[in-house]
């Protein structure tokens, strides 16, 4: 988190040129939209809870669980039932937490490669503009303008060339930090919401007809498989705009440039080259090939069942 004090996102724009939705503009939604997303879940959960609780004539609990002692007496079963009701609360923010912090921090990744791009765009355009304006002059007058104008353009192409390097380089360790500080994390959230996902599915047949039981399983199968796909969706992301650098450094203004500059612009293209993916534990990458893969397992070991 210390490496994003290197970037500013405030300034991008919101669309793109195509009227899409740049990643700068998804980082102010995403807190709103992880909080949303936790009251609601949170409120389903607590009517489920009281709902439950009213219509049982015994002392059930929150969750259907086994326990090594009687939890129908007092105080044991008021400690006990409080006790399940905060573990769920503390989940559900560590999990949505977890997830609103990962999104942010793969848009800030993505919103530079963005701004990366533009600027290396940006270069090809000021080039352009610059010759343009030399040719208006006489014959001799503009012979003499050219040569200053080009070497002047030229030394000015070389600066921001440059600073976009110093900037790729910067993406680039952001980028391995997260993926060195994310992939054990990314493991075990894989393994939570598979795990979940299949007794969710579980759950359901075993209530086959109960309305409650049937929702509150619906209710987390549908949310553990929107979030296996956002993780992967963004994974997805961060690689194809990890290799839009490329087609930027070749849609630049590279034809009759200095040596030293087709130089810089092919050390980017090299390392733009190169596949970055998040992945989970090192071995599982964050992809929507990751995502089609569960999904079709999932689907059929249920065919087969």
């Amino acid at each position: 988190m210390t490496l994003t004090n290197a970037f500013t996102w405030e300034d991008l724009p919101t669309t793109s040129t195509k009227g899409e939705t740049t990643m700068a503009a998804m980082i102010p939604r995403i807190q709103k939209t992880v909080k949303q997303m936790l009251i609601s879940v949170m409120a389903f959960h607590g009517s489920y809870i009281v709902v439950r609780l009213v219509n049982s004539e015994q002392r059930v609990l929150t969750a259907n669980s086994f326990y090594l002692f009687d939890v129908s007496s007092s105080p044991v079963y008021e400690v006990i039932l409080l006790s399940q009701i905060m573990a769920a609360a503390f989940y559900m923010v560590l999990f949505f937490g977890m997830w609103g912090l990962y999104a942010t921090l793969v848009c800030i990744a993505c919103s530079q490669l963005e701004k990366l791009r533009a600027n290396l765009l940006d270069i090809r355009q000021e080039h352009k503009t610059q010759e343009q304006d030399s040719g208006a002059e006489t014959d001799t007058e503009e012979e003499e303008i050219q040569v200053h104008t080009s070497q002047e353009v030229f030394r000015r192409m070389q600066g921001e060339l440059k600073d976009c390097v110093r900037h790729h380089q910067q993406i680039l360790r952001f980028m391995k930090a997260m993926e060195d500080t994310l992939h054990p994390v990314l493991l075990g959230l894989f393994f939570i919401a598979t795990g979940c996902i299949c007794l969710s599915g579980f759950s359901v047949v075993m209530n086959w007809g109960e309305v409650m039981p049937m929702s509150q399983a619906a209710l987390i199968y549908f949310a553990m498989m929107f979030f296996l796909f956002a993780f992967c969706r963004l994974g997805e992301e961060l690689t194809h705009q990890a290799k839009s650098v490329r087609d930027a450094v070749w849609e630049s203004n590279w034809v009759g440039a200095p040596v030293p500059f087709q130089h810089s612009l092919i050390i980017i293209n090299i390392i733009a080259s190169k596949k970055f993916s998040l992945t989970a534990g090192k071995f599982v990458p964050v992809s929507n090939k990751t995502m089609l893969s569960v999904r079709k397992s999932i689907f059929t070991n249920k065919a087969i069942k």
